[in-house]
Parts: C-alpha cells; structure tokens; sequence
C-alpha cells in the first residue's frame, strides 16, 4: 500500500529531473515573456506607420520636378526648354519662379527669371540684362555661389538656346539699356587710395560691409529674402568676377534686388578709386603664402558662426519635414517630425530643434545642447542613439563650433511640435539581429529609412510608454519566476554550479540584456567616436607649407564634422546604395582615384557637385542623395579646403555602380544602406 511519505513532493525531483510543477511553469512563463517581447515589436514595426500630417506646397512657393529631370521634357519641346527643365527647373522651377523643388535650403534663394531683376549684368541699375549678360552667368556660373558653370556640359547652342528660353519667362518689362562702359582705368596713387576710403566711409559702405570690410551682415533684400553682405576683402568670393572693371561695373549698376545700390552718380574716377582702395585691402587667399582661414566659419560672431554651420550643414537634412516629393518645408526648418527607421536599434522621430519651449530646445541650456551634438546626452542624462542622430560623426567638433551651433539654435522661431518618443523592438529580435549584424559592436543597422511627412504631434496612444509597461511586465515575468525557481527547487541542488559558475552565469545574462538595448550607454563618447572616425585618412602633409597644412586640416574637419564620411566611408570610396523616389543610386567615390575617383577633376567641377549638385559629366545630382542644396551654403573658402583634403585622400579603385532611373521595384520609402556590402532589397 502506497504512504503518503512514498508520494514525491514538487519541490524534488524525480530520478534527477525537473519538477512538472516547475516545468510548466517555466513553458507558462517563457510563453508570457515572448508574447510581451513580441508585442514590443509589433508596436515598433507598426506604431509609427503613417504620418500625423503630410505637407505639400502651393506650386507658386515650391513646385514639384520628377526625376531625372529628364522625365519632364514634354514630347515635341523647344531645345532651349529642354536644356532649362533637365538643368535649371531643379532650383528655378519649372515655370522659372525661383521655386525649384531644391530651392528651400538655398540662401539666397534661385532667382526668379519672370522679373526683370538680375544682379549680375552691364546695364544700369533698373535696365534689363543684355543677351550677352544671360549667356555670360549660364556658361561662366557665379563664382562662390550655387549658380554653376555649364560651358563644359552643354554645347555653345544648348547655351544659346536655354538663353533664349530663359528671357521669354520674363513677364515684367525693364527698359532696354546699351551696356555700360568701362573708361580706362587710372594709375592708382597714394591720394587715390585715401581718396578711396574716404568714399567707403561717407557712401556709407561699413554701414553693411562693417569698417573691416569682412561684411557678413545678415540683411533682407527687396524681395524680403535673407542675404549677407560680402566679405569685400575676399574677392575670390565676388559672384560677378575679381578683375578691376567687374568691380567698377558692380558699382556701376549695383545688385537688382539686393541692398548693394547703384553708385553710378559718382564721377568714374571716384569708382575707380573705391575700386583701388578694396584691391589695397585684399587679403591673401587661404593656403597662399600668408593667407589664413577667415571665413563665416571662423567667425568671432558665435550667433553668425552658428547660422553658418547650421545652413550649411546636414541638420535640415532630417531635423526639417519633407513632402512626398522631397521638398523642406521651410516654414518649419528644424521642427522635426522625420521619422528615421533603423532596425534593430529602434524607429526615431527626429526632435524639434527650435525655440518652443514645450516641444524644442527653449528649456535647454547651451551647454546641454553641446553636450547633445558632442557626446549624444541629451539632457536629462539619456544618450541619444547614434543612428538616428549621428553625434559620433560630430564628437570631435570644436567646442567653439558646438557653442555656436547651439547659440543659434535658440534664435530658431519657436514652432510647437510634439515630439513622440522612439520605439525599441523586442529583446529577442534586437538580440538576433544585432548578432547576425555587420557590425557586432554597435549592432548596425542594414539600412536606414526616411519617410515623408510629419510623425510629429502624433495623435493615438503613448506607444512609448506602452512598450515601457511591456518591458516592465516583460522584468516581472522573469523575477516571479526566478523566485518560484529560487521556492520549488533546495538551494542545495544548485550548489554543485559553484560560485564561478553562477558568476559567469549572470554575467553572460547580464550581458546578454546589455547587447539586446538599443544603445550601448555604458561606453565613452570618445570611444564610440573612435570606432565610426578613426580609419578616416590623416595625409603627409610634412612637405606642404603652412598655410596649405592649415587648408587641408579644414578640409578634414569638414569632411569629418560635416558628414561626408557618413556617406561616402572614412576612405571616400562611397559606393553606399540609396533607393526611394529619385531611382537607384550609389554614393560616390571621391576619392583621389583617377578613374574610379575624382582624380582627374578640376577644383571648380569638385566644387560644382558640392555646392550645385552637378556632376563632371553633367548628370544632376538628386539633393537628397548628394545634399548640395544645403552645402550651397558653403563659404568658398571651406569649399577650397574640402578640396585640398580631396585631393589628398589615397585612391580608392572600386568604381560604383551607376545610377539606376525609378522603376515600380525602388524602395517606398527612401532607403540608404549602411555598406556597400548590405546593399540587398527593393532592388
């Protein structure tokens, strides 16, 4: 007869098994955990995905182009609006009213051909342009401005042309003028010279220009658009040519639109002496012997530095809401609301970086904002993920950059937009994915996406939060059943793992919980930092004199702090795929290879496709891919750095792919990959 002491108790185990009690509550317990996990994921694929809002422009403000521009060439069109709609509609727009598609980041704006204002010409002030003057800025561009050369991409007829198309847009009539004539110039004299800056000082020339001459006054236009005055000791910066007669010709006429006025009621030899007195003020161009780095970079102004490296940086890039066809929406430049999906790490709202105090940086002191762009805090302490907000590429900006930066941040027009917080995937698919990752250490993501439209002030549950309550739920789950662990099983039966044992145990689960967040907040910033910049090429530069050293350690500056390296990889050789609405295309290798690079480029087609999106050979570059809308902005004398660092980088002999139209197979939501050899899917 069976005693009730022959009955084994749950607490022991039979012949060295687990206890069914303890069995099933472990399955009953794993199950739990991983129904938790999984609708931890599910949020994060599905949470977020569509829009709160989706903005798109009145044509009249911005105006849509296809892409390649080629696909807006009407059957049966003129040769001159072909020429315009494949190479001028990007900026100008397609009906010429300066509201390209690209024109938002631009300052100052695309000019707006329809009227009779044009800055850069040889008739007097309110007279229209000549023909010649129209073909002369198309085939020669504006030096140091977005406006390119075309005289090695299009055909002298091509440029004649789109001339002539360009001067039908015109809908407001100027009276026809004869040129202006350029009387021969007198010796310059001592007396001339002091003759000349006492006319900068009476015509009231500092008033914009500063008493220095280094200008960069932030100033509106008669249009109400933004401008700055020129640094007039700079002359490789004169959009209309350095030469003695185009300065006495811009005091001639003026600037259109601009504040810059007409001085043609001074006598010829007065003009002629103001134009002596700028020439005795030149200074040397930087990287020429005696020549230093003093641009809007270099700025002793913080608020005019930070407007600089902020307009001319990549912060619109995300920071700024897009329409479905690529366009910033301007009104609400650096709101946010960008959502950027980057699996396994999370799906990030980019934040609101205005001066809202609810919803953006007015709460936030200075410091807190350096600390954001330098080592990813933000500022309760939290770090931000390094693939939805790049700070590793930014780590080592100078803290006089950075306090700048933040200086102007806080000027931004407060705009009120709500922020959600990101959403994290489960542990198991974080865990997995990361491990199956190209990049074991920071678990990169394959790709990252960037959707259209706004997902700020999204109007639905705390999905957040809700995930929090999971994971909470997901910690209670385990902790109740370590403790029914730690009741049903004697503490003597576990004894035989000693306590070596049981220490790598939790170690390995401690570190297994550690791997499976979405950031590695335990490491260093100057770590992290390391690990992303420290294969980015440092030239010999023992051989090369100081001022030319200082241009190239510009260029790498940039080329590192202004994200070049995010795209093209810390050796330039690109080849990063990006798929969505332009096509297919791959980041280019600027390397100084000569076949595969940019070796055999000339220093004005690389600043070209920097800073107007216009490749060697004449393709467009689109300006989401290459975003040359915003580095449009670059001071020229940065341009001539990141050159000089360019020309240095060691060949990189992989050539990449060539780009690829749009087909029903691209990406839906625009798509770039992290290395070229993630580079699967869509297409």
């Amino acid at each position: 007869m069976t005693t009730a002491e022959s009955i084994p108790s749950p607490s022991v185990r039979v012949a060295g098994s687990m206890p069914r009690s303890l069995l099933w509550w472990s399955i009953a317990a794993l199950v739990i955990y991983l129904a938790l996990d999984l609708a931890r994921s599910l949020i994060a694929h599905f949470g977020y995905a569509n829009p709160a809002s989706t903005w798109q422009p009145d044509p009249a403000q911005y105006s849509d182009v296809e892409w390649p521009p080629t696909a807006m060439v009407p059957a049966g069109a003129s040769n001159g609006r072909r020429v315009y709609l494949e190479n001028c509609a990007i900026c100008h727009g397609p009906d010429g009213r300066g509201n390209g598609a690209a024109a938002p980041s631009m300052r100052p704006p695309p000019r707006d051909f329809t009227t009779a204002a044009f800055k850069y010409k040889s008739t007097p002030h309110d007279a229209a342009p000549t023909t010649a003057d129209v073909r002369k800025v198309v085939a020669d561009g504006l030096a140091a401005s977005a406006m390119p050369f075309f005289r090695d991409v299009l055909t002298p007829a091509e440029i004649d042309d789109v001339v002539g198309y360009v001067e039908a847009l015109r809908a407001t009539p100027a009276p026809q003028a004869a040129p202006v004539v350029v009387p021969q110039r007198p010796p310059v004299t001592a007396a001339g010279l002091a003759h000349g800056e006492q006319l900068y000082r009476e015509q009231g020339c500092a008033n914009c220009h500063g008493a220095d001459l280094r200008g960069g006054a932030a100033m509106t236009d008669a249009l109400g658009q933004p401008v700055s005055s020129r640094d007039l000791t700079a002359p490789w910066s004169f959009r209309g040519g350095a030469r003695p007669e185009d300065v006495f010709l811009r005091l001639t006429t003026g600037l259109g639109t601009s504040p810059m006025p007409s001085f043609a009621d001074l006598p010829a030899s007065d003009r002629w002496d103001l134009v002596a007195f700028l020439e005795a003020r030149r200074r040397a161009a930087p990287g020429e012997p005696g020549g230093v780095l003093a641009g809007p970079g270099q700025s002793q102004d913080a608020l005019a530095r930070g407007r600089y490296l902020v307009r001319a940086g990549m912060c619109g890039l995300c920071h700024t809401e897009v329409s479905v066809k690529g366009i910033y929406r301007d009104e609400q430049y650096l709101a946010g609301g960008t959502r950027v999906g980057a699996h396994p790490q999370g799906v990030f709202i980019s934040r609101n970086l205005t001066s809202d105090p609810d919803t953006g940086l007015g709460r936030w002191s200075e410091q807190q904002i350096v600390r954001a762009i330098r080592d990813g805090r933000t500022d309760d302490g939290r770090l931000l993920n390094v693939f939805s907000m790049p700070w590793v590429f930014l780590h080592n900006i100078s803290q006089t950059d950075a306090m700048a930066i933040a200086r102007y941040l806080k000027t931004l027009p407060a705009v009120h937009n709500q922020i959600p917080a990101p959403l994290h995937f489960g542990a198991i698919e974080s865990f997995f994915s990361k491990l199956w990752s190209s990049d074991l250490f920071l678990g990169r993501p394959p790709s990252i996406t960037y959707a259209t439209g706004s997902f700020a002030n999204f109007k639905g549950p705390d999905l957040a939060r809700i995930q929090g309550t999971l994971v909470a739920a997901q910690w209670m789950v385990l902790a109740l059943w370590v403790a029914l662990l730690s009741w049903l099983v004697p503490l003597q039966r576990w004894a035989p793992l000693g306590r070596r044992r049981w220490t790598g145990v939790l170690g390995c689960s401690f570190g297994l919980v550690i791997y499976s967040t979405p950031i590695l907040g335990v490491l260093p910033a100057e770590m992290l930092s390391q690990q992303a910049l420290g294969a980015v090429p440092r030239p010999d530069v023992s051989a090369l004199p100081p001022e030319r050293v200082a241009l190239v350690e510009r260029g790498r500056y940039l080329f590192t702090n202004a994200s070049c390296v995010f795209c093209h990889q810390p050796n330039g050789g690109g080849g990063l795929k990006l798929s969505g609405l332009p096509g297919t295309l791959f980041t280019a290798n600027i390397s100084s290879d000569p076949s595969a690079g940019i070796g055999t480029w000339s220093d004005a087609q690389i600043g070209r496709a920097i800073r107007s999106g216009v490749s060697r050979n004449g393709r467009p570059l689109y300006w989401q891919g290459m975003p040359w809308d915003h580095f449009s902005n670059f001071d020229e004398e940065d341009v001539m750095a990141l050159t000089a660092y360019l020309r240095l980088l060691p060949p990189v002999p992989e050539k990449v792919p060539a780009y690829r139209p749009p087909s029903p197979d691209d990406c839906a939501v625009y798509t770039a990959w992290t290395s070229p050899n993630a580079a699967e899917g869509c297409r």
